[in-house]
């Protein structure tokens, strides 16, 4: 091997750091973010990162052709090893190939190694005019799957996580949308067509932000979390796979008093409070907070273990289920039984409501409830992690059913525990009962972690399966 043939592979790929383009890395801080690389090595641990497909091909006349469009790498994040691949909106659009994105599909599914995407970008590019979307040169030509097979193979399997810091759009954006978790940054928009294509298609002239922002998809549950800065988004991205890590340290919980949090009988108060006060400290991870606001969903740890809350929201219409609370239960359901998480709803809840729009003079009634309402039924039905329930206050009509699954069912709670003062029934102002039949204990507010964390230890922990349980539903 010729001396001459290393040093030009090594300035070749000298030409991808960052110190080799110091006029596009000081047009990248000046819009306050950060670059490709900056990103990876925010996200993984120090001196733990093996990059991939750093070369894209050789030419007839033997220079080595750098890769373009972003960056891959293997490396550990808190230990565990994780697979991060960041487009880069500088170099091509941030347009990838697909056969890389291939290989790195194929590794996470071999390994069942969480995979943390950052797609900020325009789709993908066409490496040769044979070639299609792969890569037929030196990067990643090699690999189990294509794109759009590869990515719903891994839904369930291992988790998945998006970064959208600025326009997504086409590729970019289906790979956001195939994430178990999606953040985002303020001024970010995530769309399949970019405002060329609706101008072109319709002949309107739109700011990518106009089209698909990030702060219009964060109400309509289209992203899991808003954070304001990259920095933040990276830190939002490790702590949702921390909770991959079912095993930490015990935190004790607030020094809070629940028999003093315990609400009256009638009017608002905050179930967040109530969720704090029965998980560790510091560790309750809401997702899709603006989004169906009448119900909480959150990550969260009772005695060091991971587990998935469901709680309905009373500041928030009364916590009635609508449509949009009906399919992020289920989403949600999905997410904890896909990854091992034990679940613990909390509920206080007048029943299912249809959401009302105005249009026009008259008001009318959203339609879809009648089959919203089935998809969290199912996701109970397949849940095989455990579920334990506790009724803050009110359980009537079906919204209970939709927090814990038929108690008929396989679904049925492994614990069901009633606060004082607890209602069940119909919402006709007749059935309403306090059943103490309905329930394995009445107890003490005060007494709720005890007996959750207790039974939650009793019941061990899952053995490593071989095969997913399930996809988890994009929406």
């Amino acid at each position: 091997m010729k001396a001459d043939d290393i040093q030009a592979l090594r300035e070749a790929r000298a030409r991808l750091r960052d110190a080799a383009r110091p006029d596009i890395v000081t047009r990248v801080h000046g819009t306050g973010k950060l670059t490709a690389r900056e990103r990876v090595r925010l996200l993984l641990d120090a001196d733990s990162e093996v990059e991939y497909g750093s070369i894209a091909a050789r030419t007839a006349e033997g220079e080595w052709v750098p890769e373009a469009g972003g960056v891959d790498f293997v490396g550990t994040v808190e230990g565990r090893p994780v697979i991060a691949s960041s487009t880069d909106y500088t170099d091509h659009g941030g347009g990838y190939g697909a056969g890389r994105l291939g290989r790195l599909f194929a590794l996470a599914y071999e390994q069942r190694w969480p995979l943390v995407l950052f797609v900020d970008g325009g789709g993908s590019r066409a490496r040769h005019p044979r070639a299609g979307l792969g890569h037929v040169e030196t990067s990643g030509s090699i690999g189990r799957f294509s794109f759009l097979d590869g990515i719903p193979e891994l839904s369930g399997w291992t988790p998945i996580v998006a970064v959208v810091s600025g326009p997504s759009f086409a590729g970019h954006a289906s790979l956001a949308g195939f994430s178990d978790f999606l953040v985002s940054t303020p001024g970010s928009s995530i769309g399949m067509g970019g405002p060329p294509m609706v101008e072109a298609a319709l002949g309107h002239r739109l700011t990518p932000n106009e089209l698909a922002g990030s702060e219009m998809h964060e109400r309509a549950g289209g992203i899991d979390l808003l954070v304001p800065d990259e920095p933040s988004a990276v830190a939002a991205a490790k702590r949702f796979l921390s909770f991959y890590d079912n095993d930490r340290e015990e935190v004790a919980p607030p020094d809070v008093d629940l028999d003093a949090l315990a609400p009256d009988a009638d009017g608002p108060y905050d179930m967040g409070e109530i969720v704090r006060a029965i998980c560790d400290a510091d560790s309750v991870f809401e997702l899709r907070p603006r989004f169906a606001p009448a119900l909480l969903t959150c990550l969260a740890r009772i005695a060091g273990r991971s587990v998935g809350v469901l709680a309905n929201q009373p500041l928030v219409d009364d916590g009635a289920i609508d449509h949009g609370a009906a399919t992020k239960i289920a989403r949600f359901v999905e997410l904890c039984n896909a990854y091992e998480y034990p679940m613990l709803a909390l509920i206080d809840t007048p029943g299912c409501v249809a959401e009302w729009r105005v249009k026009g003079q008259e008001p009318q009634v959203e339609p879809g409830l009648t089959r919203w309402h089935a998809r969290p039924l199912i996701a109970h039905q397949q849940r095989t992690v455990p579920l334990v329930s506790v009724h803050v206050r009110r359980g009537r009509g079906l919204g209970a059913a939709l927090m814990t699954g038929v108690s008929s069912t396989r679904g049925v709670p492994a614990l069901r525990l009633g606060w004082p003062g607890v209602e069940i029934g119909r919402r006709d102002g007749y059935s309403a009962v306090v059943d103490h039949n309905a329930f394995d204990d009445i107890i003490a507010p005060s007494e709720t972690r005890e007996r959750v964390m207790r039974l939650f230890r009793l019941l061990g922990k899952p053995a490593r399966r071989e095969g997913k349980k399930h996809p988890i539903d994009t929406w």
